[in-house]
């Protein structure tokens, strides 16, 4: 039985051997998988990290005018769309009432000063009468009080006057300021007076855009900034102004302030109420590195509004954020750490990290680890369509 036995044993034992041989080692035979990727090379540009908003234009002044006299329109001057000048006149009011009270306060005047002077004699006079004993001093009391009160009569005239002239003068109806009759609300005939405009005038040289911007994003906006605004008139065609304002509140009920924009409009093809669309530029940066957002692992996080920089400033360490990109390197994707810097619309800027030309993986940087094998499938891939997005974002 032992014979049998050992003999056994050692069967088993060459069996398994040979098992063992026949069985892969995936550590020494097993060959590594490349995965297939797309790479685009750093380059240098010029980038601009802008806003979106969309906004209505305002005239730069615009004010109501109305008759201050109560009474009937005779003349209307101008009509929509006529350019005036400061000074011109629009429109008169019938006069005749005005006019009559002007000759008679006028009238009443003269009489009034015909009368000051006799008594100023007769003050006179009666002073050296009483300091010669002739006339009592209750007669020269007499004599002064009627004086005084003629004097006043006078002043009170005087300034009635005046008040009658500059009703007189409000029976024209002049513009303020040059600029365009936006409308004309009245014709010859009708009832002027206070509740009552006449006409709507506005300057238009420049105007006013008027948006509304989230308190998320109000701390990347300030004054003097520059906005590219645009309109479905003219496509095709920006015009450029810069923020001159910034409300100081906010509406309670939709966390928005207002702020507005002052376009020159030279050649008044804006016009009011027209709606348009804005850029405002938030940062820029010249000659910077760049690459493409899709570059950066969760490029989710860098465009929204609450993840942009805060300033364009490249080298800024208050001014970059931090993310992650993979390189290629000889075959490999290699993870690397950079600072990002201003964001545009389809590019970034990279602060540190990167070198202009390094190429880095857009297609397949989540399916690739760190030090992975990759079959670069655009190995011809340069910066021409950086270049192309670059301009796109200027």
């Amino acid at each position: 039985m032992k014979p049998i036995r050992l003999l056994t044993l050692a069967a088993t034992g060459v069996l398994l051997m040979s098992l063992h041989s026949c069985a892969p080692d995936g550590s020494e035979d097993a060959v590594e998988e490349a995965i297939a990727v797309e790479v685009i090379r750093a380059v240098r540009g010029n980038l601009e990290q802008t806003i979106w908003l969309s906004g209505d234009i305002l005239a730069g002044r615009s004010v109501r005018l109305f008759g201050q006299i109560p009474d009937r329109l005779t003349d209307v001057l101008v009509d929509v769309g006529d350019h005036v000048q400061r000074g011109q006149t629009l429109a008169r009011i019938r006069d005749d009432g005005v006019q009559a009270g002007v000759e008679q306060i006028e009238a009443n005047l003269r009489a009034a000063q015909v009368t000051l002077a006799n008594l100023r004699d007769e003050y006179a006079r009666s002073q050296r009468l009483r300091d010669a004993g002739a006339v009592s001093n209750q007669t020269l009391e007499s004599v002064r009080t009627q004086f005084e009160t003629t004097r006043a009569q006078e002043e009170q005239m005087q300034a009635a006057l005046a008040a009658a002239r500059a009703s007189f003068q409000n029976t024209v109806i002049t513009a303020p300021f040059t600029g365009v009759v936006a409308e004309r609300y009245l014709e010859a005939g009708d009832m002027a007076g206070p509740g009552f405009p006449v006409f709507r005038l506005v300057n238009m040289r420049p105007v006013k855009v008027s948006t509304e911007i989230s308190q998320e994003r109000l701390g990347l906006v300030s004054p003097g900034m520059t906005a590219r605004v645009t309109v479905s008139s003219y496509p095709g065609q920006v015009f450029e102004g810069e923020v001159v304002s910034i409300a100081p509140v906010l509406d309670p009920m939709t966390r928005m302030t207002r702020i507005e924009i002052q376009l020159e409009n030279r050649d008044e093809r804006l016009k009011a109420g027209m709606f348009t669309e804005i850029r405002l530029v938030v940062s820029a940066v010249e000659a910077g590195i760049l690459v493409p957002i899709d570059a950066l692992r969760d490029e989710y996080r860098y465009v929204t509004s609450s993840g942009q920089p805060s300033s364009g400033a490249s080298g800024s360490d208050d001014s970059s954020m931090e993310a992650e990109v993979f390189v290629a390197e000889a075959d490999r994707a290699i993870l690397r750490l950079v600072k990002v810097g201003v964001i545009g619309e389809e590019m970034v800027e990279i602060l540190e990290g990167l070198n202009v030309d390094e190429a880095v993986i857009t297609v397949g940087k989540y399916q690739v680890t760190d030090g992975a094998s990759i079959i670069i499938r655009n190995p011809d891939s340069g910066g021409e369509e950086q270049e192309r997005q670059n301009g796109a974002d200027r």
